[in-house]
């Protein structure tokens, strides 16, 4: 059959045929006598299936390793299905940063483009690099010991896995709170009292802030609570009889929450989102959140007020 009853039976136009015969897809003989190509029911087979894999976006070079024998057709679609989804973790990703911007309402170029930048490329960070920049985020924001002994509280949590859209979105809402966030200048009084504060300390304190954190995760609870609960029973009874005590404490209070409304660190979003973003850290709230509503109770039953009552009253009374 020739070209034109190809092409209705087919549907493909004339060119169409005639580009997949120069690439190798079709071969149909000539005739010697009027040199002109004489398509088989062969070639129409393989134009309705080459036509088919086009429509859903298959490669010339794929469908001709297919044809060839080079490849087969389930691998074909399973490659282009990979490369597909590719696209559209690529394209989601970039829908998200879009909608950032969008809602920044930014109108500084050279604030939009530093902000595209930072938010996309956060958005391809290994789990190893997410933890890093958090960490020496946290380390810029509040320099030397203190900045180390944040990010001890924080660091059992910072294998963050994005495995979903609602992490991506507030992945890239952690990113924009952290870059807004105001750096302590490093004569603040809440950072000098730990500022020449020995190093095996500050080890001590990491060291400790992790083994608790595992305890809260994988202990015993009934046992956890009465261990805070003695804790806090000793820390009243110490504080309450000392004066000079009461007065650093609430110093130090006084100066943190200067400090952290400063560096625009008041309020909990970034406990907020690192809830949200690790599985771990939020079951490690919850958990200690139910140790604490325990303490609280026994010791309001036990003293007539709990600690955080009575660590309100003495900054009230300062």
């Amino acid at each position: 059959m020739n070209i034109k009853v190809v092409s209705e039976k087919t549907g493909l136009t004339k060119k169409a045929i005639k580009y997949y015969e120069s690439e190798g897809l079709i071969s149909p003989a000539k005739n010697n006598e009027n040199k002109y190509r004489e398509y088989t029911d062969v070639d129409i087979v393989r134009l309705n299936l080459i036509a088919s894999l086009r429509i859903i976006d298959i490669p010339i070079s794929e469908i001709k390793g297919m044809l060839e024998g080079n490849k087969t057709l389930k691998g074909v679609l399973r490659g282009t299905l990979n490369k597909i989804n590719e696209s559209i973790g690529n394209l989601e990703k970039t829908r998200l940063v879009i909608g950032t911007i969008i809602n920044k309402d930014l109108q500084d170029y050279d604030t939009i483009g530093e902000q595209v930048k930072t938010l996309r490329e956060t958005l391809e960070y290994s789990m190893a690099e997410k933890k890093e920049f958090v960490s020496e985020t946290l380390l810029r924001i509040f320099p030397g010991n203190y900045g180390e002994l944040v990010v001890s509280l924080y660091e059992p949590f910072l294998n963050i896995t994005i495995d979903m859209d609602e992490k991506k979105e507030v992945w890239l809402k952690l990113v924009e709170f952290l870059d807004e966030l105001n750096e302590v200048y490093e004569n603040h009084p809440a950072l000098n009292q730990i500022k020449n504060m020995d190093k095996s300390k500050i080890e001590d304190f990491k060291e400790k802030a992790k083994n608790d954190k595992l305890k809260i995760l994988n202990g015993d609870i009934a046992k956890l609570k009465e261990e805070r609960k003695r804790t806090a029973m000793q820390s009243f009874k110490l504080i309450n009889g000392n004066k000079e005590l009461k007065k650093k404490i609430v110093q130090a209070s006084v100066q943190s929450k200067d400090m952290l409304k400063g560096a625009g660190l008041s309020n909990n979003i970034f406990e907020e989102y690192l809830g949200i973003l690790s599985e771990e850290y939020k079951r490690y709230c919850e958990i200690n959140k139910e140790i604490n509503e325990f303490v609280e109770e026994e010791m309001k039953k036990e003293s007539g007020v709990n600690l955080k009552e009575f660590y309100s009253g003495l900054i009230a009374q300062s």
